[in-house]
């Protein structure tokens, strides 16, 4: 290692640089694959996908309110089914004249069933379809209200002027439905997400074929198509998910680091073969010249310690 100095640190320098990018990288990809795996029921629980020509996949999660129940009500093998307009970033409201960000979605009762989301504290009125009621998040209440209680205080959405009747237990921010604050149904526009709940046991193959297959004839509440994706591999398989970097981006970094690991490793490799082969020719020579390999070792090995 002192002799061949700049191997050395070439050798060094790119195994730290190896490292630190894939053991980044594989945190980050970790983080990805870990959305909505907490749920109780995360290995039954789909997502539905129907086919739109305005989705670089051709697919998207963009389905009708009436689907969900539909679903249920068609299908033995879908458990339990919900519809619900995901949150998205850039939603504000307004708290005593003060704008502030928030994750709202729109949802019915069924959310309890299929989420580990519990009512905490208040009424479930909210629920209430077109009601003016609002349930909020122990957090976020205290975000805003601090030590204040929240119940019967007011937030304003849209233009629209919501009380908070019900705290509920809320989900980890690592989810494709993360929320802030949860309100019924005002509008159905088409965007709502489609979310099913199989029963234990199903096979999941051939159910996701006779979905595909299936025909409702004159019935426009199912499109022909269908596709199925498990709720927790939506993050990291969906196109249309809103991210600053791709998945794909990252797999490709992360081995890109393991390759600046295996260059590193190989020319040290090169480097310790090549010593090694001159050391044998040496030892070879004394050898020939009438010395025998304990003491051609022996001398070998203080030449190397100086």
């Amino acid at each position: 290692m002192r002799k061949y100095k700049n191997q050395t640190l070439i050798s060094v320098f790119g195994l730290a640089v190896g490292f630190t990018c894939f053991a980044l990288a594989t945190l980050w990809i970790v983080y990805e694959m870990t959305f909505d795996n907490f749920h109780k029921n995360a290995k039954q629980t789909y997502v539905v996908y129907q086919p739109n020509t305005f989705s670089s996949t051709g697919y998207s999660r963009r389905t009708m309110y009436l689907l969900a129940t539909y679903l249920k009500e068609t299908f033995p093998e879908v458990a339990d089914a919900i519809s619900l307009t995901p949150s998205y970033s850039g939603t504000k409201i307004t708290v005593e004249g003060v704008e502030l960000p928030a994750l709202i979605i729109q949802a019915d009762s069924s959310f309890f069933r299929m989420f580990d989301v519990k009512i905490v504290e208040g009424s479930r009125e909210f629920l209430t379809p077109d009601s003016k009621q609002i349930a909020f998040t122990w957090e976020k209440a205290r975000q805003l209200f601090g030590n204040e209680h929240p119940i019967g205080k007011t937030v304003t959405f849209n233009n629209e002027e919501l009380t908070i009747s019900a705290i509920v237990s809320g989900m980890s921010k690592r989810s494709n439905y993360a929320f802030d604050m949860i309100r019924p149904f005002r509008s159905l526009s088409g965007g709502e997400n489609t979310v099913i709940k199989l029963t234990p046991g199903v096979d999941t193959e051939a159910f996701e074929k006779k979905l595909y297959d299936y025909d409702a004839g004159e019935d426009k509440r199912v499109p022909k198509n269908l596709i199925i994706k498990p709720l927790a591999k939506v993050r990291y398989t969906d196109q249309d998910v809103v991210r600053e970097v791709k998945f794909q981006h990252i797999v490709i970094f992360a081995l890109s680091g393991m390759l600046v690991i295996l260059c590193s490793l190989f020319n040290y490799l090169t480097l310790f073969v090549s010593r090694y082969r001159i050391r044998q020719k040496e030892l070879a020579l004394r050898v020939v010249c009438g010395a025998s390999a304990g003491k051609s070792i022996k001398q070998a090995s203080k030449t190397l310690r100086r």
